[in-house]
């Protein structure tokens, strides 16, 4: 089934309109905008860029070639499903990798980030209050990636980045669930103290309590779902 496609005037960088198109679409993925297994199409995506089929659809290209987007036997292009397996090495490197991330900015902290993240927590608070779950899921990636822009280590970034091209679509799946126990924002609240007290020695632990706890949570709600799927087909198999 295809999916309604969001407004995507969102911010993109490039010198050329491919170029920012490309930038606009990845943006889209890294904030949760698209959800795992929605379908994209080259008119839709255009109508909603508000730029031409021929940029779209070049970005597009580029983008399955970098393996971020998946295309199907019938051409069809779509946001990845990760598996139980993918989400727990995507999970796992993200650990390894955002803790460095987030020591580091806490070693080159600014008086300015605590403020900034606080102003970002408030308005994911707002959002799960009014049930907005994709602004929950784009103001957790501005929350996380405005601490680690921090550190000023741009090429674990760029890593990091890829990562969450395909953690960032699966985190859509946490919603509703983690609005009835809200453990993402104690956990950024948890972040956000040793920020405004800057205890790099305490915001490895934070932040790998984030992450591992909502590979938990997904995880679970991924082995649910498939499990629902195939009692489905061991019904039908039997009629």
């Amino acid at each position: 089934m295809r999916t309604q496609l969001p407004d995507l005037q969102i911010a993109g960088r490039g010198n050329t309109l491919g170029e920012q198109v490309h930038s606009r679409l990845r943006g889209a993925i890294l904030s949760g905008i698209l959800k795992p297994g929605q379908k994209l199409s080259v008119r839709a995506l255009a109508n909603s860029l508000n730029v031409s089929m021929t940029p779209t659809r070049d970005a597009l290209a580029r983008l399955i070639a970098e393996d971020v987007l998946k295309q199907g036997s019938d051409r069809t292009v779509f946001v990845p499903v990760l598996d139980i397996s993918e989400i727990d090495e995507v999970f796992n490197l993200r650990c390894l990798l955002e803790v460095k991330l987030a020591e580091q900015a806490l070693a080159n902290v600014s008086k300015s980030l605590a403020p900034a993240l606080k102003r970002i927590q408030n308005k994911l608070v707002r959002s799960f209050d009014a049930h907005d779950y994709k602004g929950v899921v784009a103001q957790n990636f501005e929350f996380h990636f405005t601490l680690y822009e921090a550190a000023n280590a741009k090429i674990t970034l760029k890593v990091v980045e890829n990562l969450w091209l395909r953690a960032g679509p699966m985190l859509n799946l946490l919603y509703p669930e983690f609005d009835r126990t809200r453990s993402g924002v104690l956990k950024h609240a948890a972040i956000l103290e040793c920020v405004e007290k800057g205890e790099v020695s305490r915001i490895g632990m934070a932040i790998q309590a984030d992450i591992l706890g909502a590979k938990a949570e997904l995880i679970r709600v991924v082995s649910d779902r498939d499990e629902i799927f195939a009692h489905a087909y061991r019904i039908t198999a039997t009629v």
